[in-house]
């Protein structure tokens, strides 16, 4: 695994960017491909975008498509079953190459994800990704471990035959690049890790006007069994008997909509960012927050996390994944052995019963994120592998 810092001299490269749908959505992968093209566009990197999925009204006879709802209207899905299959990728990819033929682009193609294949005739293809297939069985999280023993060898037979087919991996994490060596037999030297950047971006008139609010906990994140809710919450009542007037802000979801509530948790449910005064208030959950925790015990790399820490707010998580790698224990945050409740509650006590121990890993985290995690930084370490093989 190699991490290759950028030239000194502002180099000439472009890429088109490939996303499971067009990455100027912000829904594609998660919102990194959107903002891995904003990066490129604002450095004049980027070509064009495509998507791979291409999906038609005949797939739905073909076991490509399944029926997700009737009611009040019917909506339909990609089936994972279909789209890790030896046939889906084959058709995904038959269809992609098409639309890159008709459209005349030549040249570099950046893949966010491992799906398809771009047909050398076009240009290189670079793929990056945030996890192999071989860790999310492990784990059994995700929609892929609901797939059969035999459907998810399958999958991951797709996964190494289309890394095998890039010219250069791009990953997130040093946990993912091991997986990618390991798993898929992948070189080290064609292994590059690029992180991710923020998607936080705090209004000016914010910043300075906002005060931390004292022994206040927040949690972001859609998915609240996945991101580890329940394993906070138990903590929390730990929490709440050390430290009284502790309280949990909870952003993104409802842990309550079906049970009673819980004392001292605030549940913001979900802000959309497109929605101006929806994202000032997300900034202000941000601000005010006087350490930020999210205890996923299976997340390929939260930017979350990262948004915290970027605007100067400590992070507590469990010590597993690509955590160690974003919150530095001790410097910017705090980590607890991954599952252990109890040692999730010491930590998040820590940081709240020292004020100024937290100002300090707060600014810690965001000259970190200023240094490390920014989608400038992103696309200088992808450009300097692209312009390299030029």
């Amino acid at each position: 695994m190699t991490r290759r810092e950028p030239t000194a001299s502002d180099v000439r490269w472009d890429v088109s960017l490939i996303g499971f749908g067009l990455p100027s959505d912000p829904r594609t992968f998660s919102g990194y491909a959107f903002n891995l093209m904003r990066g490129l566009s604002a450095e004049g990197h980027l070509r064009r975008e495509f998507s791979a999925k291409n999906m038609r009204v005949s797939d739905a006879f073909g076991a490509a498509l399944r029926l997700d709802r009737l009611l009040p209207r019917p909506k339909l899905s990609i089936s994972r079953r279909w789209m890790w299959s030896v046939r889906g990728s084959r058709i995904l990819s038959e269809r992609l190459n098409a639309q890159i033929e008709a459209s005349g682009d030549r040249g570099a193609f950046l893949e966010v994800g491992t799906l398809v294949k771009v047909d050398p005739r076009f240009g290189p293809h670079y793929q990056l990704t945030d996890m192999t297939i071989a860790q999310a069985r492990r784990a059994g999280h995700f929609a892929i471990g609901r797939l059969s023993p035999k459907e998810m060898d399958e999958a991951e037979r797709v996964q190494h035959d289309i890394i095998a087919s890039a010219k250069h991996l791009f990953v997130l994490s040093d946990w993912t690049a091991e997986s990618v060596a390991r798993d898929c037999g992948v070189p080290r030297e064609r292994i590059t890790v690029v992180f991710a950047g923020s998607n936080l971006v705090v209004p000016a008139d914010l910043v300075g006007r906002v005060k931390r609010l004292a022994n206040q906990i927040l949690f972001v994140g859609f998915d609240w069994k996945r991101k580890g809710g329940p394993l906070l919450l138990e903590a929390f009542a730990t929490v709440r008997k050390a430290i009284p007037d502790a309280t949990l802000r909870v952003v993104g979801c409802d842990p309550f909509a079906e049970s009673a509530p819980v004392e001292g948790v605030i549940v913001e449910g979900k802000l959309d960012r497109r929605d101006p005064a929806q994202y000032e208030r997300l900034c202000r959950c941000y601000l005010e927050s006087s350490c930020f925790c999210l205890p996923s015990e299976f997340d390929p790399f939260p930017n979350a996390i990262i948004e915290a820490m970027g605007v100067g707010v400590p992070a507590v998580a469990f010590d597993n994944g690509s955590r160690r790698e974003a919150i530095q224990h001790g410097e910017c945050g705090l980590l607890a052995a991954s599952g252990n409740v109890q040692d999730l509650a010491t930590q998040l006590i820590a940081i709240l019963s020292d004020p100024v121990r937290a100002a300090a890993m707060g600014k810690a985290a965001e000259e970190r994120v200023q240094r490390e995690f920014t989608w400038r930084r992103v696309v200088e370490r992808i450009g300097t592998v692209v312009h390299a093989a030029t």
